[in-house]
């Protein structure tokens, strides 16, 4: 294939002008099923070679050399007929093929496979275009398969960009850190019961096969992983990546790992290192909590898989598990349960604290590693802080974490001692003691000294918000039960420190969500993460407009959206000096976007002033203080610090604008003057769809934005 590295781009362009892919999930998964039968059918070769008497699952019209190779004769499938035979024979074959027990697994998971895959493609034209690029790749020479394994993984990284499929992907470098310390050795079984498309099981492997030196060394590496993926997409794309890295018979099966109940499991569903990340912020129903000891039947998905975990986990076993803030703060029944169980059964010995965008741009929740071993039960349990790396203020899809950011740790990791920076721990040791009964087991050590510049996407924040408020709440419900008893002549039973001003905190939370809140949805909505992109609105015209240079973006953006100075998508008015006089803007703001309902002819009030008129919006910057207010009625303005800048409408909502620079406003010092406000704002980007999205943006906003006032 002469254009590896373009690949993805070939495809994705191809695939924009069908109507029947609708965004990133839909393409990626119809790429996904494509590259499945491709990769199979090279595997299937290998097999045929190595075994005369090996016969395919797959019937011989359905195999991908028969029907999706195109040998240039004229007659390969195109159009209505090749539609025709995707939708009414091949996936209905497949989606049927005979499987049961005693099926190979190399050959069922053809079968679990496509059971709930999907064609999305409408023109068969274009459908043959795509699979003819596919069918380029010649996977029966090394490099090109080689390098086709890693173009696959950036398949994989946009995942990250499609929708609430994001889920299924651990960025690469936290994935190898983790098989790093957890240092595999050969005869071992990992597992990951949550595997997605298999990071933690092909960091395994990569480490693995480091030590790999015999023949029975390469039968043990490839039997070394088990792994279970819920969702079909994801599962789907698991397969491939394993059959990419040469496991020919990849023990990995499209189920769910909540339902089964837990003490059932036998020493023979134990394995010697589990590594993975379980699904958060999900809630279960009851029939799944029924798997579980009722202390330990918590409605949150990640609760659960803590608690499979530690049932399915070997005696002297070794796991590395990603887990929210909210495991490590929580203190519901059900939390203090599985943490107690944690520390009393198994030694606990580092939690990793990790920077909250590390999984950016999917969730900005923190999240932190936990390292522990089914040796007994913990003494110590060191926290340790990785603060984002120099040069950095968050990561993103073109920024990742990399594996050399986690040197710190490294350096750290064999020569611990505790760390305080300004006054706050970075790195500390606690005895399993303090952090039962004193800490109440909250594992919330060694956090970040103060809120991070990152802001949480609003079902992170809702998540965050229900999370801690739990948790306060049971505080202050223990402590009244705790007075209650005593009332009645009982033995009060000490609370922990963490219920100190459990309720001051219950109130500062309160407060301070709707407009935390209110933030999150602004920053989603600029984003370009509130409402669907429509590729045919294309992109605003900016060629006619004379460009500034901005500072850079801290996300990324849609394809079809652009970004500006704000001296582009508006005009300075030649009125110097003026301040909005009218009392709602002066109250609210002097930051405004001013949409002028009538036109006066400009003269002087009573009191001097002068009377501003236009009939265009206007964007007004001024002193005092930096909420955004949007006003539509006429205003007076007078000289005293203010620059007036008039929307270009045929690239820009007035409201738009407004939402954008209330959302750069949010948090500014309220002391600071006119020219310290515009300095901040005047070279801030100004993200740029189209104008039908910029609409419907609006829209959207003035439906959310209100509920969040609704809160205060």
């Amino acid at each position: 294939m002469t254009n590896l590295s373009g690949f993805v781009k070939r495809l994705r362009d191809i695939m924009r002008n069908d109507a029947g892919i609708n965004g990133d999930a839909q393409r990626i998964e119809q790429i996904a099923w494509m590259l499945f039968l491709k990769v199979y059918d090279a595997k299937e070769q290998d097999w045929e070679w190595d075994d005369e008497n090996y016969v395919s699952i797959i019937p011989a019209e359905c195999r991908w050399a028969n029907w999706a190779h195109d040998d240039r004769s004229g007659r390969a499938l195109t159009g209505e007929k090749l539609l025709d035979f995707v939708n009414n024979t091949l996936f209905p074959t497949l989606k049927r093929l005979p499987v049961d027990a005693s099926t190979p697994i190399k050959k069922a998971i053809v079968q679990t496979t496509f059971a709930d895959a999907n064609n999305y493609m409408k023109d068969g034209v274009l459908l043959r275009q795509v699979i003819n690029i596919i069918d380029e790749l010649d996977l029966s020479d090394y490099e090109e398969s080689h390098a086709f394994g890693e173009i696959y993984e950036s398949i994989l990284k946009e995942l990250q960009s499609a929708g609430s499929a994001g889920e299924y992907y651990t960025p690469r470098a936290v994935t190898e850190f983790m098989a790093q310390m957890i240092a595999p050795r050969i005869g071992e079984r990992m597992a990951d019961f949550a595997c997605g498309t298999g990071g933690f099981i092909t960091s395994w492997l990569k480490e693995l096969k480091k030590k790999v030196v015999t023949t029975d060394d390469e039968a043990a590496y490839s039997s070394s992983v088990y792994g279970i993926e819920k969702k079909q997409f994801p599962y789907m794309l698991c397969i491939t990546n394993m059959l990419l890295h040469d496991l020919d018979v990849p023990e990995v099966f499209h189920d769910n790992s909540l339902l089964r109940d837990v003490l059932d499991y036998t020493s023979d569903d134990q394995f010697d290192v589990i590594l993975m990340n379980p699904p958060y912020g999900g809630s279960e129903k009851a029939e799944v909590k029924n798997h579980f000891p009722a202390d330990l039947a918590s409605s949150e998905t990640a609760d659960l898989f803590m608690s499979v975990i530690m049932y399915r986990l070997k005696p002297g076993g070794r796991a590395a598990v990603i887990l929210p803030d909210g495991f490590l703060f929580g203190t519901d029944n059900a939390k203090i349960n599985i943490k107690k169980k944690l520390l009393s059964e198994f030694d606990l010995h580092t939690v990793i604290r990790m920077p909250g965008s590390v999984f950016s741009p999917y969730t900005s929740i923190t999240t932190n590693i936990l390292f522990f071993d089914r040796t007994g039960a913990t003494e110590e349990t060191w926290f340790y802080r990785l603060d984002m790396p120099e040069g950095y203020k968050h990561f993103s899809k073109t920024k990742p974490m990399k594996l050399e950011h986690f040197a710190p740790v490294l350096e750290w990791w064999s020569d611990r001692k505790p760390i305080n920076e300004d006054g706050f721990d970075k790195a500390r040791c606690f005895s399993a003691k303090e952090l039962s009964e004193e800490l109440g087991y909250n594992l919330d050590q060694c956090g970040y000294p103060h809120e991070e510049e990152e802001i949480l996407a609003p079902m992170d924040l809702i998540q965050r918000y229900q999370e801690e408020r739990a948790s306060l709440n049971t505080i202050v419900d223990n402590a009244l039960n705790s007075i209650s008893v005593g009332l009645s002549g009982g033995a009060v039973v000490p609370l922990p420190q963490i219920a100190n001003n459990a309720l001051g905190r219950l109130s500062q939370i309160d407060k301070s969500f709707p407009d935390e809140m209110r933030r999150a949805i602004l920053h989603m909505a600029i984003q370009g993460k509130l409402v669907e992109q429509r590729p045919e609105e294309g992109a605003v015209d900016l060629s006619k407009l004379k460009m500034k240079e901005t500072s850079e973006l801290e996300f990324d953006l849609p394809i079809n959206w652009l970004t500006a100075h704000l001296e582009t998508v508006s005009k300075p008015i030649p009125t110097k000096q003026y301040q909005v006089l009218e009392s709602d803007v002066k109250k609210e703001g002097t930051f405004a976007v001013i949409s002028q309902a009538k036109e006066y002819s400009i003269g002087f009030t009573d009191n001097k002033s002068k009377v501003y008129s236009h009939r265009t919006p206007v964007v007004v910057f001024g002193d005092h203080t930096t909420e955004v207010k949007f006003v539509t009625f006429d205003f007076v303005v007078g000289a005293d610090g203010v620059k007036i800048f008039e929307s270009r409408t045929e690239i820009i909502e007035p409201r738009f604008l407004f939402y954008i620079l209330q959302y750069y406003c949010i948090g500014l010092n309220r002391i600071g003057g006119y020219s310290r406000h515009y300095k901040f704002i005047k070279d801030k980007p100004i993200p740029l769809p189209p104008l039908a999205e910029q609409k419907r943006i609006v829209a959207k906003l003035e439906e959310l934005l209100p509920l969040c006032e609704r809160l205060k």
